[in-house]
C-alpha cells in the first residue's frame, strides 16, 4: 500500500493522473480491507490502478534503463573522441617533429654544401693565385735574361713585389 500512495503522489496528495481519469483515494492506516461498499475505491479499480501503475512503472524503468544505456554512450562516445583527438595531437606533434628534424637535416646539408662551395672556391682561388704567380715569376725571369742581353753592363735590382 505504503508503494502504490508513494507512486500515486503520496499522502499529501492522495490522487493520480494519466491512467484516464483523476482518482481519489484515502489512505487507510490499517491497510487495505477487502471490497467494501463504503469503499472510495474498489476491488477491480484497485486492480485495475494496480496493474496501470505496474505498467507506468515498467515503462519508467525501461526509461530509465535507456537514459542510462543513452548517457553510457555518450560517454563512450565521448571517451572514443577524447582518445581520437590525443591520438591526433599526437600525430601532429610526431608530424611536426618529423618536419622540424627535416628542415634541420636540410639546414645542415645546405650549410655543409656551402662550405665545401667555399672551400672549393677558395682552393679554385688559391690555385688561381698560384698560376698567376707563377707567371709574374717566369715572366719576371724572362725580363730579366732580356734584360741581361740587352743591358749587360748594369745589373738591375732584384724586382720586389
Amino acid at each position: 500500500m505504503d508503494m502504490w500512495l508513494k507512486a500515486a503522489g503520496g499522502v499529501h496528495k492522495g490522487r493520480f493522473y494519466g491512467l484516464g481519469s483523476e482518482c481519489s483515494v484515502s489512505r487507510r492506516t490499517s491497510g487495505f480491507s477487502g471490497a467494501s461498499s463504503s469503499s472510495s475505491v474498489n476491488q477491480d479499480e484497485f486492480q485495475l490502478l494496480h496493474k496501470k501503475l505496474a505498467e507506468i512503472n515498467e515503462l519508467y524503468l525501461k526509461e530509465k534503463a535507456a537514459r542510462e544505456e543513452e548517457a553510457k554512450e555518450r560517454e563512450k562516445e565521448a571517451k572514443r573522441r577524447e582518445k581520437e583527438d590525443k591520438r591526433r595531437r599526437e600525430e601532429e606533434e610526431k608530424r611536426r617533429r618529423e618536419e622540424e628534424e627535416k628542415r634541420r637535416k636540410d639546414d645542415e646539408r645546405r650549410r655543409k654544401e656551402e662550405e665545401r662551395r667555399r672551400k672549393e672556391e677558395e682552393r679554385r682561388k688559391d690555385d688561381e693565385f698560384r698560376r698567376v704567380t707563377g707567371d709574374v715569376e717566369s715572366l719576371k725571369s724572362q725580363l730579366q735574361s732580356l734584360l741581361a742581353c740587352v743591358l749587360p753592363r748594369s745589373p738591375l735590382p732584384p724586382y720586389n713585389e
